[in-house]
């Protein structure tokens, strides 16, 4: 009966050994594209969720409803939208005037969030965002540009940023 040498046994031990580390490191690999894929994919959901909230407000106001800081660019965001002000179940008043909102503003806070401020209450629309730019180019004057940046970091502490832009078209 013939048995192994010390030397081959430590030479299926070593070849073994470096299979089970090529096999942990494929899959090391693979749970980090993972979780760089899963964490991409939630940060472009954000954007989208925060671009579809504001375009849906900034739809129904009017250029000279809105208000930047400076004239053509800036950070935060002042509007109004039609809204029923006086209870008689339409947005106009009793002179056939549109009734407007109070201001409505939305901001990046030091949180890394865009907030909504109206009538005092303050919500918060997006999270882990690092830029926010509001835009009037001078012609035509009912279009509004948003330009928002966000990160975030993986669980395998990997830092992922996107970005986007929206072009909104107010009404007249």
């Amino acid at each position: 009966m013939k048995s192994f040498t010390l030397i081959e046994l430590l030479f299926v031990s070593i070849i073994f050994t470096l299979l089970i580390i090529g096999v942990f490191q494929v899959m090391d690999v693979g749970r980090g594209a993972w979780f760089t894929g899963d964490t991409s994919i939630e940060l472009r959901q954000e954007i989208i969720k925060t671009f579809m909230r504001m375009e849906r407000e900034l739809k129904e106001t009017r250029p000279a409803q809105v208000s930047l800081g400076s004239s053509t660019s800036d950070t935060s965001l002042t509007f109004k939208i039609p809204q029923d002000i006086d209870g008689d179940g339409t947005i106009l008043d009793s002179s056939g005037n549109i009734e407007w909102s109070p201001n409505i503003v939305y901001a990046l806070n030091g949180s890394k969030q865009i907030t909504r401020t109206a009538s005092g209450a303050t919500t918060i629309i997006a999270n882990d965002v690092t830029s926010l730019l509001f835009t009037r180019p001078a012609t035509p004057v009912n279009i509004l540009q948003i330009d928002v940046t966000a990160n975030k970091t993986t669980a395998t502490n990997k830092i992922l940023q996107d970005s986007g832009e929206i072009s909104v078209k107010m009404r007249n």
